[in-house]
């Protein structure tokens, strides 16, 4: 009779220690976070009079799916940012395997993806307004210019991550230069492009918003633009909430995982290309 009552207590425990990691680990404290933020948020829309609280922006925003401009501008701008966003992943490891694996590219480039760096999206987002105008070529030119260098300078430093000796061994048996590429090189960097893909992608995010904002007749950035020119804040706060919550959606449900995937070899140590991107931020 004690083997039974011993396994039925043995259940309840579990399930007892379950229920509570489950309230105090990641996604209890994200619950708990953004509770936080909506009562915080509600509190300053009742105090404040230029600060629309959640119902006023909640209302907007179903007016805006009810009107069709919600679907049809995040279209438009995911058409753009998919299109550059690819254009930017080869691009940018193509560069970043260059840089990393020569010292001559490394001279010649190095310093002009650092200026890469150092240059906000806002500028790249004015300049492409005023290069190509009103039009898909803008915004696509922005994020590819706001996420190349992100990219770039994480998979250098997973090329430069590779043994020196092991590359000097292939050398020795005269292994082709394309097998190195395939078996050496890039499992070695996965980590790195997937940590450099994250970072772009929240950086071109960013840049592509900028530029719809100034230079673009629809999307996401130009609805929010309409209703800030319109001092409508309910609609403006509308779609910045959701350009915000489509970022973190994005990075936590999709690139976070990734990121975790690439990495499982090294458990307990960090994404190297996260340090990497974050000091060049």
């Amino acid at each position: 009779m004690s083997a039974p009552t011993t396994e039925r207590s043995d259940a309840v425990s579990e399930s007892r220690t379950s229920g509570r990691s489950w309230l105090t680990g990641p996604v209890g404290a994200g619950i708990a976070a953004a509770l936080l933020f909506l009562v915080l948020w509600q509190v300053a829309g009742v105090v404040g009079d230029r600060i629309p609280g959640p119902g006023p922006v909640l209302d907007a925003a179903m007016k805006e799916i009810e009107r069709g401009e919600f679907f049809y501008n995040f279209a438009i701008s995911m058409q753009r940012f998919v299109i550059a966003m690819l254009i930017s992943i080869v691009v940018g490891i193509a560069i970043g395997l260059a840089i990393g694996s020569s010292r001559r590219f490394d001279d010649l480039f190095g310093d002009v993806n650092l200026v890469g760096l150092a240059i906000p999206a806002v500028i790249w987002a004015l300049l492409c307004a005023m290069w190509f105008g009103f039009a898909d070529t803008a915004p696509i030119v922005t994020v590819i210019f706001s996420a190349v260098p992100f990219i770039v300078v994480n998979v250098a430093a997973g090329a430069r991550s590779v043994p020196p000796a092991l590359l000097d061994m292939s050398q020795s048996y005269d292994v082709p230069r394309s097998r190195r590429l395939r078996h050496a090189v890039l499992p070695a960097v996965t980590g790195y492009v997937v940590a450099g893909i994250r970072f772009g992608v929240m950086s071109g995010w960013n840049g592509l918003l900028l530029s719809e904002w100034f230079g673009s007749a629809d999307g996401v950035g130009h609805r929010a633009r309409y209703w800030y020119d319109a001092n409508q804040l309910p609609g403006f706060v509308a779609w910045i909430a959701f350009f915000i919550l489509f970022m973190v959606v994005t990075d936590r449900v999709l690139l976070e995982r990734l990121s975790r995937r690439a990495f499982r070899w090294r458990d307990g140590e960090s994404a190297p290309g996260e340090p990497a991107a974050a000091a060049a931020a």
